[in-house]
């Protein structure tokens, strides 16, 4: 069996840019997204034919589920099946973590955080 096929880190995340909340899960957890994010959207049946070892359908419905519920993927009703999909991008993920720092070290202000950074850069040169 063929790497598309069977278990999608690996190759197949080295290829892609993930979100750092993607890359800070569990392993299993992180597998199926990774899934999810490969495919762009899958149905859980289809995550389940791509991990890479024997999980029941139930238990990737129920990761995915959990997967929703912390905001990585996020799932929408087709016809008769829940079809899920990223919920957030790299560049999303980027934008969070500089919201964050700037939270964290600059009272929330991006442009006063900008400010240090584009100083520290000059400095450098």
């Amino acid at each position: 069996m063929d790497m598309m096929t069977k278990g999608a880190t690996g190759a197949l995340a080295e290829r892609r840019r993930l979100p750092m909340e993607v890359m800070a899960l569990l392993p299993r957890e992180r597998e199926i997204a990774t899934i999810v994010h490969t495919l762009r959207a899958a149905t859980a049946q289809q995550v389940t034919d791509r991990v890479s070892s024997t999980v029941s359908n139930a238990a990737v419905r129920s990761m995915l589920n959990r997967l929703v519920a912390k905001g990585i993927l996020k799932r929408v009703l087709s016809r008769n099946a829940y079809i899920y999909l990223p919920a957030l991008t790299f560049k999303d993920s980027g934008a969070r973590a500089l919201a964050r720092f700037a939270e964290d070290y600059f009272d929330g202000s991006i442009q006063q955080a900008a400010t240090v950074m584009k100083f520290l850069l000059n400095a450098n040169e």
